[in-house]
């Protein structure tokens, strides 16, 4: 007598199949709202750089080494500060102005002065900022300038003022 098997192995066949039926639906994607619309082309970032761009008020400290005229890192944040200020405010000019600490002659402290002045200018001037928006001035008595409305005081330092 022969048994009967292959009707019972149809069987979890079969549940298989019909179990798996439901992933074979088609997926339905939902329609995205204007919001996501304009996130993904970038609309938003328009409004962002309104919203974060800096106070013109903003008067950057760049701090040298004793007897240097090199950018460290630490004199980076306050120059893109001012690169993005004068960058959102066209009409916005920056006086440079050069220190020194009191050692040495003044032909020393002068040129020192002015070659901090030209690193800082050289800084601003590879961040976008227009050559012609930036000036110079050398302040070795150790009063800096104060600004106005129309031009921001960059500091370019010594140890001290």
């Amino acid at each position: 007598m022969a048994v009967v098997r292959t009707p019972l192995l149809l069987i979890p066949a079969l549940a298989a199949a019909t179990a798996l039926t439901g992933c074979m639906t088609p997926r339905v994607h939902p329609t995205p709202s204007k919001a996501v619309i304009a996130a993904r082309a970038h609309k938003d970032v328009e409004v962002a750089q309104a919203n974060a761009c800096p106070d013109a008020g903003v008067r950057p400290r760049v701090g040298f080494g004793f007897d240097d005229a090199t950018l460290k890192d630490v004199a980076m944040e306050p120059l893109d500060e001012a690169a993005a200020a004068l960058t959102c405010h066209p009409d916005l000019q920056a006086v440079i102005v050069g220190g020194a600490d009191q050692h040495g002659t003044e032909a020393e402290r002068r040129k020192l002065a002015q070659d901090r002045v030209q690193t800082v200018i050289d800084y601003l001037h590879a961040k976008g900022v227009a050559p012609e928006r930036l000036k110079s001035e050398v302040a070795l008595d150790g009063k800096p300038p104060a600004g106005d409305a129309q031009h921001m005081v960059v500091l370019a330092e010594g140890r001290r003022w």
